[in-house]
C-alpha cells in the first residue's frame, strides 16, 4: 500500500491511496473462508461449501468492506504520523461507482482541508473592561414582578392594558405597506409593561382582540437578541428584514401577579430557602449575581475572541469548508443544508471557526485540559446540588455513584460538561493573562453592550466541534 501527500498551499492538500491486490487478497481470502464454514447451502453439507462458491456469493461486498477499512486505517494514521491538524473530515476526490476487481490496484484520492499555524500571544499589555452589572433595587423588582407574573393566574381579556401580554402573528412588510411576498413572518408574544418605547406602547394599549396594526419590532425589542426571537429571523440576518410588520392580535391576557407569600418563595428559590419578602429578594440579588456573572464572562471572552481575530488575521481553506459543509447537509435528509444557507451564513461560521482554532491554540500552549475525572467530580456535584434544590440531604455514595455512572453514558451530555470545564478553564486563564480594568454598568447598559449581530443560522447549529483539543 503507497500513500503520498501533495501540498497543493498552506492550508489545502491532497492525499493519494494506492492498494494492491497484495494488499487485500489475504485479508479478503480469509473473511470469506470464515463465510464459506458458515454457509448452509442445498446439495452441500454445512460448513462444507467451496470457496469459489463462497467468493462468487460475497466476494465483492467483502472486498468493499475491506477496502473501506484499510483506507480509513491508512489515512488516519497518515493524519496522526504526519501531526496534520485538519478541518472536518477528508473529502474524496473524483467519486465515482468502484469496479471491484479481485486482480486491480485501486487508486484513492482525498481532498485535506488544513488549519493554518500561529502562535497566540496574551500579556498585561492587553487591556480589557471587566463588566460588573450592578444588581440593584430596581433590577430585582423586575425579576421579583417577572416571578410573580409567571407564577399568577392569566386571564383572557377583549382589549390590550398597561400590563396584559399580547399573543399574535406578525408578517413583514414590503415598501408598498402590504405583506411582502415570501416576507418573514412568526408567532410572537409582547408583554406591554416590558416596552421601553413609549409611543409603540401607547400604540397598543387600547387595540380588541382580531385587531391589526403595523408595528416597528425594533421599538418593541431589547437588543438583537430578542428582536431575532420576535421575528424568528437568525441575529445575523436582522439588517435584511422589513423595518415595518403586521401585527395580528390573537389573544390578549391579563395576568394577576401572585402574592408574595410562601407558595411563592418555596416555587422560586426552593422550599424553606426564604421565609420574608426581604429573604426572597435577597435570595433573587445573589443569585442575579452569579448568574450575570456568567454573561459578563462571555462578553470578556468575546472582546477578547474579536481582538485576536483582528490581530492574527487568520486564513481558512474556505472552498474546502463550503464543499464540506455541504456534504454534511446532504447527510442529514431532515434539516438539508442549501449552497445558499452557507453562502449567506459563510461569514458568522468562519468567525466561529476561528475562534475554536484560537482557544485550541491558547489550551495547547497552557497546558489546559479537562481529564476524564474531572468531568465525573463536576458531574457529581451537579448531582449533589440537584438534590439540594429539591431540598433532599446528603446522598448516599452508591446512590451518587450510579446516577453519575448513567449520566455519563449520555454522551452529548458528557460533551456538555467537558464543554462547560474547558470554558471555565481557559476563562480563568484570559484573567490571568490580560489587564482587567473593572466597569460597573447598569443591566440595561450592558444588554446594549453585549448585543451583536453575530448569530448563530441554520447550519451553524448543525455544525460544530470540528476541533478537538
Amino acid at each position: 500500500m503507497n500513500i503520498t501527500q501533495e501540498n497543493i498551499d498552506e492550508l489545502n492538500a491532497k492525499v493519494t491511496i494506492e492498494i494492491e491486490p497484495s494488499d487485500y487478497e489475504n485479508s479478503v481470502k480469509s473473511i470469506l473462508d470464515g463465510h464459506r464454514k458458515k454457509m448452509t447451502l442445498q446439495g452441500f453439507r454445512p460448513g462444507k461449501v467451496p470457496f469459489g462458491v463462497a467468493k462468487k456469493m460475497y466476494g465483492k461486498s467483502v472486498l468493499a468492506e475491506e477496502l473501506n477499512r484499510m483506507l480509513s486505517e491508512k489515512l488516519n494514521s497518515h493524519i496522526k504520523d504526519n501531526e496534520l491538524n485538519i478541518i472536518g473530515q477528508p473529502l474524496p476526490e473524483d467519486v465515482e461507482e468502484l469496479e471491484l476487481d479481485f486482480n486491480k490496484t485501486f487508486q484513492f484520492k482525498y481532498q485535506l482541508g488544513i488549519a493554518p499555524a500561529f502562535e497566540i500571544e496574551l500579556t498585561a499589555k492587553d487591556k480589557f473592561n471587566n463588566f460588573k452589572i450592578n444588581v440593584d433595587d430596581e433590577l430585582v423588582d423586575k425579576y421579583v414582578k417577572d416571578f410573580q407574573r409567571r407564577h399568577g393566574n392569566s386571564t383572557e381579556v377583549d382589549k390590550v392594558g398597561a400590563e396584559d401580554l399580547i399573543y399574535g402573528t406578525i408578517h413583514e412588510l414590503g415598501k408598498d405597506g402590504k405583506r411582502k411576498e415570501g416576507g418573514h413572518h412568526n408567532h410572537t408574544a409582547i408583554a406591554i409593561d416590558y416596552l421601553e418605547n413609549k409611543d409603540a406602547k401607547k400604540k397598543l394599549i387600547g387595540l380588541e382582540k382580531g385587531a391589526i396594526t403595523k408595528i416597528e419590532p425594533a421599538k418593541l425589542a431589547k437588543g438583537d437578541v430578542d428582536l431575532s426571537q420576535m421575528l424568528g429571523v437568525p441575529v445575523s440576518e436582522l439588517e435584511t428584514v422589513a423595518k415595518e410588520y403586521e401585527l395580528t392580535i390573537n389573544s390578549i391576557n391579563n395576568i394577576e401577579l401572585h402574592e408574595l407569600n410562601a407558595e411563592l418563595f418555596d416555587k422560586v428559590v426552593g422550599p424553606g430557602n426564604a421565609k420574608t419578602v426581604e429573604e426572597f429578594r435577597t435570595k433573587i440579588s445573589l443569585d442575579l449575581e452569579n448568574y450575570l456573572k456568567g454573561d459578563t464572562e462571555k462578553k470578556l471572552r468575546r472582546d477578547i475572541h474579536d481582538k485576536l481575530l483582528e490581530r492574527q488575521k487568520l486564513n481558512l481553506p474556505d472552498e474546502f469548508i463550503k464543499r464540506w459543509l455541504l456534504e454534511q447537509g446532504a447527510q442529514n435528509p431532515e434539516k438539508p443544508i442549501s449552497q445558499e444557507d452557507i453562502d449567506r451564513e459563510y461569514a458568522d461560521y468562519s468567525r466561529m471557526l476561528k475562534v475554536q482554532l484560537i482557544e485550541s491554540q491558547i489550551a495547547k500552549q497552557n497546558d489546559i485540559k479537562v481529564e476524564f475525572t474531572d468531568i465525573q467530580a463536576r458531574v457529581k456535584e451537579n448531582i449533589k446540588a440537584q438534590f439540594a434544590s429539591f431540598g433532599q440531604g446528603e446522598v448516599e455514595d452508591s446512590m451518587l455513584d450510579q446516577f453519575a455512572q448513567n449520566f455519563l453514558q449520555k454522551e452529548e451530555e458528557v460533551r456538555k460538561v467537558y464543554d462547560q470545564l474547558l470554558d471555565e478553564r481557559l476563562t480563568d486563564y484570559y484573567k490571568n493573562a490580560v489587564k482587567l480594568q473593572e466597569k460597573e454598568v447598569t443591566f440595561d447598559e450592558f444588554v446594549k453592550l453585549a448585543s451583536t449581530k453575530a448569530g448563530k443560522g441554520k447550519f451553524m447549529d448543525q455544525v460544530s466541534n470540528l476541533l478537538k483539543f
